[in-house]
């Protein structure tokens, strides 16, 4: 009999992502990444290997199914005033920012002063996105930042192909922030369905204060939270030349984590629980993350 190395490698509360009908399912999923001793994802892994767990009730394993799912970017840039004035930092940290991303991974950029246009189309030539910078144009005009999310995770919904959506926000607290609440709603449904994650640099405007600009930040802070990732606020728009760089080693690095998982189904528990505590054991030796929509940001 095989020696089980790993007793309770992993437990995590489902309380967030498990809604009340899933009790009454036979089956449920979850997804797992595996790195061998010397920290390479292990990419051979057997469902007799794999035994998941509800509240310590082991669980029969169904399918164990490779998963490398691409990330794709969408990056959106406020070309109104507030993040302008200093054209060529944001310029410059553009730059910097594409060449922290791998290639091959799918990125498209959207400008959102006075509205969201798209800059450059979503595709895996990096060098179309350095070049599509020299286009982007001051505008005087406040940025769509509220909209131009809606129409990102509008775009994200529309794609059933299966991937890991990532969205970069350079904004401004200055513009319009007229949205409704079934938008605004329906943009944390998409951010929460699909797995995305949303990352936004905020540029604060000379004028602050005001109800309307407190929107942009507010709703900023709200969805980096919900999707696990990264909020900065920077008074400074030359900031942005060495703060944009670092945003994208941050998402080359979620792109690292993210690749090489294993899609685990189990069959669950005959009386199992709403909102169950989910542990995971393996036979092989390894560290191995746990989540249930593969989503590490």
């Amino acid at each position: 009999m095989r020696r089980l190395l790993c007793m309770a490698a992993c437990v995590f509360s489902a309380l967030a992502a498990f809604e009340p009908h899933l009790a009454a399912q036979k089956q449920q999923q979850v997804f797992l990444k595996l790195l061998d001793p010397g920290g390479a994802p292990v990419t051979d892994l057997q469902a007799s290997e794999v035994t998941v767990s509800e509240d310590g009730v082991a669980c029969k394993t169904l399918k164990v199914e490779p998963v490398d799912w691409p990330m794709k970017l969408q990056v959106l840039v406020d070309n109104g005033p507030t993040t302008t004035g200093q054209m060529n930092s944001l310029r410059d940290g553009l730059r910097a920012f594409f060449d922290q991303i791998p290639e091959g991974v799918e990125m498209s950029m959207v400008t959102t002063a006075p509205n969201s246009r798209m800059v450059v189309k979503p595709t895996t030539d990096k060098q179309k996105l350095v070049d599509g910078i020299g286009l982007i144009a001051p505008d005087r005009g406040a940025g769509a930042f509220l909209e131009a999310l809606v129409e990102a995770t509008g775009r994200i919904d529309k794609d059933k192909a299966p991937h890991f959506p990532v969205i970069f926000m350079i904004g401004s607290d200055f513009g319009r922030s007229g949205l409704l609440d079934r938008d605004f709603q329906k943009l944390q449904d998409t951010i929460i369905k699909r797995a995305a994650t949303v990352h936004v640099a905020m540029v604060t405007s000379a004028v602050g204060g005001t109800t309307k600009e407190g929107a942009q930040v507010e709703v900023g802070l709200g969805v980096t939270k919900l999707s696990g990732g990264r909020y900065e606020n920077i008074a400074a728009t030359m900031r942005l030349a060495t703060l944009l760089p670092e945003f994208g080693k941050q998402i080359a690095q979620s792109q690292a984590r993210q690749s090489h998982q294993y899609r685990v189904t189990y069959e669950r528990p005959a009386k199992g629980k709403e909102t169950p505590q989910i542990s995971l054991s393996l036979t092989r030796q390894g560290t191995p993350v746990l989540t249930l929509d593969g989503h590490m940001p």
